[in-house]
This record gives structure tokens, C-alpha cells and sequence, in this order.
């Protein structure tokens, strides 16, 4: 116990907490359905947000001043719904006055001092109307009724998987056991078409669709917690974010153009909790990327040492179309840094400070990139450019990824925590919270 004290007090040497000082929190309601709330940050940068029942509009930016006059600069496009943006307002000991000379002679402020800072230091994508996130708003959908035979057909595949990770993905059953999301359980779209499930539950039509299988119930399973690989688990308290997309002014139109996932994640029109949630989200699709690929070649290194060459070369083929989402997913993770520390310096703070949260980044960048590393060296009968022939179909992605993470490695060095591996992760762990084995 000594010893392990004396290494959390180096630990915590090394890496002291950054301290943010506390937000001024100030409320507005110009109707009984609308709350407007103004955070003001020592830093001197403000976040709006506009609060209805269906819907939240904000607005982030800089605000400066002499005594008690201040005008906000907006770093959004649309911002015509913040009133503070349009011209110089009074700060005054009982809130915010639009008309500066209301304020001079003692009248009510537009903005008054939030009575109940704890309803409103909440993440932004809280809403305090529902009392529920965004992104809860937006995913919460009817669950769609299905017929006897679809059931049938929807646990049969279920079986088949628990089978087949069991057999050549080891663990990967654990993960699947409670957390299943297979055929007839999630949508598939082909080239922007849905595909309607043709209950197909032959090994010939499902076996290609392990990786994805995997990727989707590791989705399932991350819930306040990600998976790094069956039996590792890191639990993570999420802090205020702000979407993905607002990196996407660090981004040419032409560079977003030629990067794969760009527009179904941290695109300006993505709805996916890897928008929604910034990092967090970011988080959980790098943690199912990395699983369903790692089981993928799994499955194909153990058919290939039974001498099932043509099984073990499906496996191999469906990885490489998930593979470059190591990269993708390493660069949206160091804009995401680049651009909180930027703009929004509050979260990136809070991002720096949490620990979970940044021993997961590493543990999945590690064992992602040792993967890929030995999919390079794998041999499917005897012939060992097997995987390069595959990756090669999608260098077009991986190039552009790979050429700008020469500039933004910074982002991901310092976000590391170096030394962190499987073996010793637990002595990285913050002290109160647990990692599931």
C-alpha cells in the first residue's frame, strides 16, 4: 500500500490537476416555454444556450470590456438568436442589462445571476426544460414491431455469433452475451438505400458480418464506461463537451472531402453521438472500430492456422474496410483537442484533467495500431501480401489522414498517458473508480 501511495503521489507530481476557476452563470426567460442561459468564463469566452422543449440553439465566442460595458464576438455563423451579440450591454451587481441605460437607473436585468447555478452547470446538451441530453432527443426512436418470424430468425443469428466469437473470437462471446445488436436489430444502408433484412441465417450470409456484429454490440455495451478489450474495461465521467462539427472551421472543404467517415460523424449534418457527444462519443466509435476489427483478424489468424485459407481471407477482407478508422479516428480525436483548447478552453481543461478518459484514448490507440501491425505480417495461404493487397484498396483514405496527423500529432502526445499499457493500465486508473474485468 506504501508503495502504491508513493506512486500515485509522483503520478500526480508529474501530471498536476489543472484548476478552472469557477463560471458566472446568468438565466433568462423571455417566455414560459424558452430559457436562455449565459455562462461567462474567466478565460473570457461565453457559452449561450437557447432551451425550448424540441430544441437547443447555441452560441460560443469571446467577450471583452472596460468596467461593467461588454460586447460578445461570436465564433458561430448563425448567431442571430443570442441577443447579446448585437450590441455593447451593461453588467451590473443583479445580472446583464440589453439597454445599457436601464441598468443605469436601477431597472431589471435581462439576464439575471442564476439563483440555481447547480440546475445550470450542467453540460450544454442538458436540457433544463425536458431535464434530458440532446442527443437522447434525438436517438430515442419507436421501436419497430417485428413479425414471429423475424424473431426467430434474429435469435437464430444471435446463436450463430455467441458461436462463431466463441470459437474464433474468444471473449467477444462475454461482450455479445448481453449486448447483442445483430441482424434484424440494427439498419443497414447500402449507398444511402435501406436494405431490408432478408432473415438469411446460413453461415454463408453471415460469417462476413462478424466485424460489424462485434463493432454494434460494443456499442451496446459502452455505457459510462469502453471497452478496451474483453476483460478490460475503463470507466469515464463525461464533462461538458461541445459537438464534433465545431472543428470542422480547422478543416479544408477539400480535406473533409477525402476522409471516409468525415461527413457520418463530425460533419456539420451528422446527427451520431460521435458528433453530438464530442469526444465522448469520439471515444466510444474509436473503442467499437478498433474491437470489431481486432476480432475480425482474430477470426482470421485462427482459421488460417486450421488451414481454412478461404474463411480466414473473408475475415481478413472485411477488417481492411475498417482498419483506416484507426486513423480517422486518432485525427478527429487531435482536432477535437486543437480546437477545445483554442476555443472552448473550459472543456478542453476538463478533458486534460480526466484521467479515465485519456487511458482509454491510449490503451485503444495501442492495440489498435498492434493489429493492424500484425494483419501486415499475417500469411493467408502462404501468401503473405494478402493484407496489403486489401489495404492498399483504401490508401486513398488512409494518405490524407496520415499527412495531416504530421501536424496535429501534438494534440494526441499530450493527451496521452505515456508509459499506460494492458499489463499495468490499473496503476493509471483515478482512485473511486473501478475498471470492470
Amino acid at each position: 500500500m506504501k508503495l502504491l501511495a508513493i506512486f500515485l503521489v509522483a503520478q500526480t507530481a508529474k501530471h498536476p490537476p489543472v484548476v478552472v476557476p469557477d463560471v458566472a452563470i446568468y438565466t433568462q426567460k423571455p417566455s414560459k416555454r424558452t430559457v436562455n442561459v449565459l455562462k461567462l468564463y474567466p478565460d473570457n469566452t461565453y457559452n449561450f444556450c437557447r432551451y425550448k422543449a424540441t430544441r437547443i440553439q447555441r452560441d460560443t465566442g469571446t467577450f471583452k470590456g472596460k468596467h461593467r460595458k461588454l460586447t460578445f464576438q461570436s465564433t458561430e455563423r448563425r448567431h442571430s438568436f443570442n441577443p447579446l451579440t448585437q450590441k455593447p450591454v451593461l453588467k451590473g451587481k443583479k445580472g446583464i442589462y440589453l439597454k445599457p441605460m436601464r441598468g443605469r437607473i436601477g431597472g431589471r436585468p435581462d439576464f439575471l445571476i442564476s439563483k440555481n447555478p447547480q440546475e445550470y452547470n450542467k453540460p450544454w446538451n442538458y436540457n433544463p426544460i425536458t431535464k434530458r441530453l440532446e442527443e437522447e432527443l434525438v436517438e430515442v426512436k419507436p421501436k419497430a414491431t417485428s413479425s414471429a418470424s423475424t424473431q426467430i430468425a434474429i435469435e437464430a443469428a444471435k446463436r450463430y455469433y455467441l458461436n462463431t466469437t466463441a470459437q474464433y473470437a474468444h471473449g467477444y462471446n462475454t461482450i455479445l452475451e448481453n449486448n447483442y445488436s445483430g441482424p434484424g436489430l440494427y439498419s443497414t444502408y447500402i449507398n444511402g438505400i435501406f436494405v431490408t433484412w432478408d432473415e438469411d441465417t446460413s453461415d454463408a450470409k453471415l460469417f462476413g458480418d462478424l466485424n460489424t456484429v462485434v463493432h454494434e454490440s460494443v456499442h451496446t455495451y459502452n455505457n459510462n464506461h469502453y471497452l478496451i478489450i474483453p476483460g478490460i474495461t475503463i470507466p469515464v465521467n463525461e464533462t461538458e463537451t461541445c459537438h464534433s462539427s465545431d472543428f470542422n472551421i480547422l478543416v479544408s472543404k477539400d480535406l473533409q472531402q477525402k476522409i471516409f467517415r468525415w461527413n457520418n460523424y463530425v460533419s456539420k449534418e451528422s446527427g451520431v453521438t460521435a458528433n453530438l457527444m464530442g469526444i465522448y462519443g469520439i471515444m466510444d466509435e474509436f473503442s467499437a472500430y478498433m474491437n470489431g476489427t481486432r476480432a475480425g483478424l482474430m477470426a482470421a489468424a485462427k482459421l488460417e492456422a486450421q488451414g481454412n485459407h478461404q474463411k480466414a481471407d473473408i475475415q481478413l477482407e472485411h477488417a481492411s474496410r475498417t482498419y483506416f478508422a484507426w486513423y480517422e479516428f486518432r485525427l478527429f480525436t487531435a482536432w477535437y483537442l486543437h480546437y477545445t483548447h483554442q476555443n472552448r478552453r473550459e472543456i478542453y481543461n476538463k478533458i486534460m484533467e480526466n484521467n479515465n478518459l485519456r487511458l482509454t484514448y491510449t490503451l485503444i490507440d495501442n492495440e489498435f495500431e498492434k493489429i493492424i501491425s500484425e494483419a501486415g505480417r499475417m500469411c493467408i495461404n502462404n501468401n503473405c501480401d494478402v493484407w496489403k493487397n486489401y489495404a492498399d484498396r483504401y490508401r486513398k483514405y488512409v494518405e490524407p489522414c496520415t499527412k495531416e496527423l504530421v501536424k496535429e500529432e501534438k494534440w494526441l502526445s499530450d493527451f496521452r498517458l505515456q508509459g499506460a499499457t494492458l499489463q499495468n493500465y490499473k496503476d493509471y486508473l483515478t482512485p473511486g473508480l473501478t475498471a470492470a474485468n
